[in-house]
Order: structure tokens, then sequence, then C-alpha cells
């Protein structure tokens, strides 16, 4: 579970960047102020997700 709460915590910093950058002319700097740092929470929130979820949640092989 948190694999896939990483993953979409990442996606949402991805599309939180790009609508930052493509909102038009009147609006551009408010949605830059508010997306762009929200952007860099979900990207480091994502990536801790992630690698949590990769140093626990992947099963180990049994020795032989």
């Amino acid at each position: 579970m948190k694999l896939l709460s990483g993953v979409v915590l990442l996606h949402a910093a991805e599309q939180a960047f790009a609508h930052s950058q493509l909102v038009q002319f009147p609006n551009h700097d408010t949605a830059a102020a508010v997306l762009a740092p929200a952007s860099l929470v979900f990207l480091i929130l994502g990536g801790l997700l992630l690698v949590w979820g990769l140093l626990t949640e992947v099963r180990k092989t049994p020795a032989a």
C-alpha cells in the first residue's frame, strides 16, 4: 500500500507542477505560488513513501 500511495503522490506532484506552468496570465502568479510548493511537498512525501515501501514491502526469498 505504501508503494501505491508513493506513486500516487509522485503523480500528483507532476500534475501540480504542470498545472502551475500552464495557468494563463491573470492567475499565473497566484497559481504558481500555491501549486509549486504543493508539488514540492507531494514530491518529498511520495519519494519517502516509495522508498519506505520498497524497503518494507518487498518480499524476501527464503534462503534454501
